[in-house]
């Protein structure tokens, strides 16, 4: 389903169903902040158009996108169902469409009479659910249809006839909190169930991010995870070895948003990964001892640096393995008897592993210490809250250049100064910029070097800054400890890489529109005075006249 979302004079197209973070980013285009955002729908495409009287309503846009999640995992004939009963009964309030499509049984919609059969089966199938074979193969369905139709629970319509086999609208969601649904099965790997002391509850499907966790707290009318019941958490895809029962992970995590972030960033790690990759993984922290949340989130991330073998549990299997299976080196079948496999096996662990032994899933090895896996403190984790963290503000200064362009040609070139005149229009546009502001740590959600600057830097932030009539950009970062020389010389060329390749490369391709035409804006220049640059550095530059080369 495709909607245009308005909010005064703006505008935003949305495909649903969208991500709690994509939802958003699109509200905050049309100026709508609310966690939970209410807005009017001016726009419906949908084939086929069952759902056109959303046009004009307004509406809750996440029980409408919790509807469009419910649909997407319908079949054709249910969706139908739902839509013709919907427009026929006048069904418009949101809370009403949710729970009919939790309660469809003893609804069908009939738009091919020619096999009697076929009908019969499709009332029987929709009134009981399913069959047997065995009662398959006995039932007469033209005849159970038959039965049906003299009853007199069939409406006629354009769409169809709508057949009542005893329907009733069932209460799932309670317009306040939404039912367990997990909607992406293959990407989910656990489901956190929360309540508030009045006893409503609501999920988080894990891996999860601030935006999801924000609405899950709105709903329950909490201020913080800590205020929450932690009553369970259901293990979706995670091999049970590597994470304690769900009862001992209820009692860890219960007020402890700190837990949950590195359970969540350990889930978002292996949220792709297949059935053998999980137990491959399963093996990989069985040997080097760990059921730490981050020790099995770094081990994830460097997978491929173990060997891994189940099913073998000596020298003797291994050895035989590289030689007959791995095609270690090429062998006479007439030695193959003679070979001392074991010593093949053990020549072979030497000389290519820093650690290897076997567990009674199989054989391990490692390219490096086991030690090196068990050193990770989370330090890349996305929050789940913003915490309370004393920070300083340490930023990172750069030049602007900006091109106006008039009817699609290009006018000018404008330099700092010029850009001064439109700070407005560039911070706002950049507030907007794709998902930036929706993530806790703005752009260090995308670092991935060094540990002790993401340990030290909890976000950063693009931003722009009139500085004596100039304009630069800027990196505005929180950081809760200062940063040495090489740390600072690290998140400058992050930075660095951010405005030319990264996210500052999108942001120059989108105009920013003015009075005086369309403006784009780069925060990467080549301009051989200016380098990314510190505070102090700034102020050195200015005094030498701005002549210094860094």
């Amino acid at each position: 389903m495709k909607i245009r979302a308005k909010n005064g004079g703006q505008t935003v197209d949305i495909t649903l169903p969208a991500t709690d973070m994509d939802m958003q980013y699109c509200m905050k285009c049309i100026g709508i902040e609310d966690i939970v955002p209410v807005c009017c729908i001016s726009e419906v495409w949908d084939e086929p158009s069952y759902f056109g009287f959303l046009k004009d309503q307004t509406v809750s846009m996440d029980e409408l996108n919790f509807l469009a999640r419910r649909l997407d995992g319908m079949t054709e004939y249910e969706k139908r169902v739902v839509g013709v009963y919907s427009s026929e009964t006048g069904i418009r309030e949101m809370k009403q469409l949710i729970n009919l499509t939790y309660s469809l049984q003893g609804l069908s919609l009939l738009t091919d009479l020619t096999d009697g059969n076929r009908v019969g089966l499709r009332l029987y199938l929709d009134r009981h659910l399913a069959i047997s074979e065995e009662e398959k193969s006995k039932m007469d369905f033209n005849a159970y249809a038959q039965k049906i139709f003299s009853e007199g629970k069939c409406k006629f319509l354009p769409h169809g006839i709508l057949v009542d086999q005893g329907f009733q609208m069932e209460e799932v969601y309670n317009g306040k909190t939404f039912p367990e649904y997990i909607d992406r099965p293959d990407e989910t790997v656990a489901v956190l169930s929360l309540e508030n002391e009045a006893g409503d509850k609501e999920y988080l499907y894990l891996p999860t991010d601030i935006s999801a966790m924000d609405k899950v707290k709105k709903r329950l009318n909490i201020a913080a995870f800590a205020e929450g019941i932690v009553n369970g958490i259901e293990n979706i895809r995670l091999p049970e070895s590597i994470l304690p029962s769900p009862e001992d992970m209820c009692m860890s995590l219960q007020g402890d948003v700190q837990k949950l972030t590195l359970f969540n960033e350990m889930c978002q790690t292996v949220s792709r990964f297949d059935e053998t990759k999980m137990d491959r993984l399963a093996m990989a922290a069985g040997f080097v001892g760990t059921g730490e949340f981050t020790d099995i989130t770094y081990i994830a991330k460097h997978l491929d640096e173990f060997e891994i073998h189940p099913q073998i549990h000596t020298d003797k299997e291994y050895g035989e393995f590289l030689v007959k299976e791995a095609g270690m080196f090429e062998v006479d079948e007439i030695l193959l008897p003679h070979i001392d496999y074991a010593g093949v096996a053990r020549d072979k662990r030497q000389a290519t592993m820093a650690d290897s032994g076997f567990i009674p899933e199989g054989f391990v090895g490692t390219q490096r210490a086991i030690h090196e896996y068990q050193e990770y403190q989370g330090e890349f984790a996305d929050l789940l809250e913003k915490n309370g963290i004393p920070c300083e503000t340490f930023c990172l200064y750069s030049s602007l250049a900006g091109m106006m362009y008039q009817d699609g040609e290009e006018q000018e070139t404008l330099y700092r100064s010029e850009l001064a005149d439109y700070e407005e229009q560039i911070q706002k546009a950049i507030l907007k910029e794709w998902h930036v502001e929706e993530e806790p740590r703005g752009l260090m959600h995308y670092f991935d070097g060094n540990r002790q600057v993401a340990a030290k830097v909890i976000s950063a932030f693009p931003r722009v800054q009139n500085i004596r009539g100039e304009l630069f950009g800027v990196l505005e970062c929180s950081i809760c400890q200062p940063l040495t020389q090489n740390e600072i010389y690290e998140l400058k060329n992050f930075w660095d890489g951010q405005m030319s390749d990264g996210w500052g490369e999108g942001f120059e391709q989108r105009p920013i529109y003015t009075q005086e035409g369309e403006l784009y804006v780069s925060f990467w220049t080549q301009e051989r005075h200016w380098g990314v640059m510190t505070e102090e550095e700034l102020d050195r530059i200015w005094n030498h006249g701005m002549t210094q080369t860094l």
